[in-house]
């Protein structure tokens, strides 16, 4: 690997800056709930906020992945307007998948509330925070945009820190009621409707096009492109999504608190992953389609970074896990275990990611999608099977063998279809 290219490595860390700024930002978010509310309610607000994201991830029907893939190795003579008319074509989709979605949580709020909150959720706020899907998702199209604008700053900013800035300034405006009946869930709804208001600040030098500039495609165009990518995203958030879900639904809201806890720890694994895919993937569909020549340096020298960086960062947090959980409260000390578990399983799942791009860039979506699927059944088989033995620690437990099955058939398959076999 060749570490003297100034490009790659500053990116790189400008890329973990930013997603560091996001990991103080959100730790400090789960500081101000963990240390100010009982350990089952923090488990309510830990899941409303799990189901908001895992609901718009779904209701985004993979438009960052087309936005992505689309945009970011557009010609620079169109490139300006050509931006605007994507992501235009993105907000008619987001739009009319919202209002489905959102339809769909408020038929289901009541199954919600018994099965995933132990009945103890006020059903008006359940209601209310069908809102933050469109909210959040505002936030999320931003964010890939721009990182398909090669402003992987940005984008990182967006995702990450907008969204714990907007909480941190909604809990202190509104901190005198903020722990009294139930009020964190609704102050935790209007921040994503901060968060997703103030997003719009980033486009800022594309809104005389999205004034002006027509559409690229119509809605269903959209869909059809985006939908085949969408089971990327979808089966890898749905790993660790499950294991919340079926927490919260097999044991009790402490238990959800507690490997919340655990599981944003091990996420700080998990921000730097999410810097390095914001990083290789524009650069690596860029050079596919502009100077395939260079393609399988750049790809060892990803995959190098990758196992670098993830590798010490796991060793560090692994090493710090039981003092990082106490900063939470003692009581998440227990929690330690579980902790150690999940970080093994973001770095197995982590030295996936270069090797799952290629199948992206290739056009193989539907091997990738095959592979996802067959580790998100390993995953809800080893939960239904571990939860109820071993408690959080079994939810960990599946993570990591479902992360092992995944990673597993990737690399397998990418030797096997010989991904790079053509490239110079």
């Amino acid at each position: 690997m060749n570490l003297n290219n100034p490009s790659l490595l500053l990116q790189t860390a400008l890329s973990i800056f930013a997603r560091f700024a996001g990991v103080g930002l959100n730790f400090a978010v789960a500081f101000i709930i963990t240390r100010n509310l009982p350990v089952g309610e923090a488990g309510m607000i830990f899941m409303l906020m799990t189901l908001v994201t895992g609901v718009s991830l779904f209701s985004r029907l993979g438009l960052e992945q087309w936005i992505v893939r689309d945009v970011a190795g557009l010609p620079e003579e169109t490139l300006h307007s050509a931006q605007a008319a994507h992501l235009r074509s993105a907000y008619k989709l987001l739009a009319l998948s919202s209002v489905v979605f959102i339809g769909l949580w408020l038929l289901s709020s009541q199954l919600l509330k018994s099965v995933l909150f132990d009945g103890e959720i006020h059903i008006g706020l359940l209601w209310i925070a069908a809102l933050g899907i469109f909210c959040f998702n505002l936030v999320m199209i931003h964010s890939a945009f721009m990182k398909a604008a090669h402003k992987v700053t940005e984008s990182l900013l967006i995702q990450n820190a907008l969204p714990a800035v907007s909480m941190l300034l909604m809990t202190g405006v509104f901190w005198a009621i903020f722990t009294q009946n139930q009020n964190y869930l609704w102050i935790y709804i209007t921040s994503l409707a901060l968060a997703g208001a103030v997003s719009f600040l980033w486009v800022r030098p594309w809104w005389g096009e999205l004034r002006f500039q027509p559409a690229l495609h119509s809605a269903r165009a959209v869909l059809e492109k985006s939908l085949p990518l969408a089971p990327v995203s979808f089966f890898a958030f749905l790993m660790l999504w499950t294991d919340t879900l079926m927490t919260g639904a097999l044991m009790n809201n402490e238990d959800v608190a507690l490997y919340t806890v655990a599981a944003r720890l091990a996420f700080v694994s998990g921000f730097f992953l999410g810097a390095l895919d914001a990083t290789f993937y524009p650069r690596l569909l860029k050079i596919h389609k502009q100077d395939p020549d260079r393609l399988k340096t750049l790809f060892w020298q990803a995959s190098g970074l990758v196992l670098l960086i993830l590798g010490a960062v796991t060793f560090v947090l692994a090493l710090l896990g039981s003092h990082l959980l106490a900063f939470f409260g003692t009581v998440y000390i227990q929690a330690a275990w579980a902790l150690s578990l999940l970080l093994l399983a973001q770095l197995v799942r982590g030295l996936s990611l270069t090797f799952s791009f290629m199948f992206i860039i290739q056009e193989r979506v539907k091997i990738l999608n095959t592979l996802l699927f067959l580790a998100l059944l390993v995953n809800i088989a080893a939960n239904l099977f571990l939860i109820p033995q071993y408690g959080i620690e079994g939810a960990a437990s599946a993570t990591l063998l479902a992360n092992l099955a995944l990673t597993g058939g990737v690399v397998l398959l990418f030797f096997h279809q010989r991904l790079l076999g053509h490239y110079n």
